[in-house]
């Protein structure tokens, strides 16, 4: 799938469009037929150059946001290219067959350089929701009965703040990791992930209830869900500074146990439609259909409606975000919107193994764009590289593994030698 915006470009593998213009910008370059330098179409086209290159270059990225400024970095090379047609005193002329490719490519950038800025207004808004919070969820480690006012709160502004986005990348984040850091240093707190995941799980169930009308009656209990589903890690990290090394428990088995643990603290959280069901949506939330998730293995029968719906967000923002299936711990990087097509991939070929309700990742799916649910097919028919099994049957590189230790050491040799020296002397 070809999107040379690149608007959805959480969906879309990166064909990277520019690449392609730049070989034919090349090969018009012999074209008899040149722009005047004094035509309008060219005075656009400088003027758009003059005023990307200086955006870039006021654009202020804090230096834990490593992929934005990555991004950026990448804009720069091509303005860079740019200026060999377009500066004030050009090396290459431009004929009139290479006038819509620079304007093709210029427009790449222009969509780079939003999603840049949409990104950082997203760092902004996201510090002033995980206040908000940890405020909502105070009375819930305090009270065996709270009021959901301050998290109903947090969803109507969510919902008011979101109803203009209609893309996943604009409310996404790029990376979970840099977004943390950066917000790290402002908000001290070590559970800061737990906050930040609900956030991205609740602002993502919003937008495909928007989307799909059979989750609209439930979109309210599921954004609960999704803001709270994780908050039974806290309860792990308070264990893990109680029980320090006294507990000979498996940690896996223990990290398996956090949604069982956050239903158990969410008992008492009462008021909104459908609260009968959070305690079970938060305890299922990673059941699989298959009987292969945890804490308790259930199977299809025993896994409700709104569980297989809120399981499938988690799913995919958890490969989205930890993307070890689908790079082999990191032996292979890619750009963060292929990895995000390589989850998309992989929760459909799960789906289709009879992991998940097939009903629900369709509708999820579609849900982020019309057009996805089809290039997966064709994608998974093609074989795409960017799968888990791919990377399950890829040979480590030498150059990945470190160097084996020696078989025997030089002290040891030696002093064996002594060893065998001095018994023969004494015999």
């Amino acid at each position: 799938m070809t999107n040379s915006t690149r608007l959805l470009r959480w969906l879309t593998p990166p064909v990277r469009q520019e690449r392609d213009d730049w070989t034919l910008l090349r090969s018009c370059a012999d074209d008899a037929e040149l722009l005047a330098t004094d035509s309008d179409a060219f005075r656009r086209l400088r003027i758009s150059y003059r005023e990307l290159n200086q955006q870039n270059q006021e654009l202020k990225i804090a230096p834990q946001l490593k992929v934005l400024t990555q991004l950026q970095a990448r804009v720069q090379v091509i303005l860079l290219r740019c200026r060999l047609y377009l500066d004030t005193h050009p090396t290459h002329s431009v004929s009139q067959a290479q006038e819509p490719i620079l304007t093709r490519i210029l427009d790449y950038l222009r969509e780079e350089q939003r999603y840049i800025r949409q990104q950082l207004l997203l760092t902004q808004t996201t510090e002033h929701y995980v206040k908000q919070l940890k405020l909502a969820t105070q009375d819930v480690w305090t009270k065996t009965y709270c009021c959901p006012n301050l998290l109903l709160n947090l969803i109507r502004k969510i919902k008011n703040d979101d109803v203009h986005l209609h893309q996943p990348g604009e409310f996404l984040f790029a990376s979970l990791d840099d977004i943390q850091d950066r917000i790290g240093a402002q908000l001290q707190d070590a559970e800061l992930s737990a906050y930040l995941r609900g956030l991205e799980t609740a602002r993502l169930t919003y937008f495909v209830s928007r989307k799909i009308t059979a989750w609209q009656e439930s979109c309210e209990l599921l954004m609960i869900a999704g803001l709270l589903h994780d908050l039974g890690w806290l309860m792990i990290k308070s264990r893990k500074n109680t029980r320090a090394e006294k507990s000979k428990t498996d940690q896996s088995e223990i990290e398996q146990g956090h949604p069982a643990l956050g239903a158990a603290l969410l008992g008492g959280l009462r008021g909104f439609p459908g609260d009968s069901y959070l305690t079970e949506v938060i305890s299922q939330h990673h059941e699989r259909l298959d009987g292969t998730g945890y804490p308790r293995g259930l199977h299809t029968s025993a896994l409700g409606e709104y569980s297989r719906r809120l399981a499938v967000v988690c799913r995919f923002l958890e490969l989205k975000n930890i993307e070890r299936e689908l790079t082999a711990d990191g032996i292979r990087t890619y750009e963060r919107e292929e990895v995000a097509f390589a989850a998309a991939l992989q929760l459909f070929r799960e789906a289709r193994r009879g992991e998940w309700d097939e009903t629900v990742v369709d509708q999820f799916l579609s849900a982020l764009d019309e057009s996805l649910l089809e290039t997966l097919i064709e994608a998974d028919r093609h074989n795409d590289p960017f799968t888990l099994k791919r990377f399950q049957q890829q040979r480590r590189d030498d150059a990945h593994e470190s160097i084996p230790p020696p078989h025997f050491s030089i002290e040891s040799s030696t002093t064996e030698s002594a060893n065998l020296t001095e018994n023969h002397s004494k015999s």
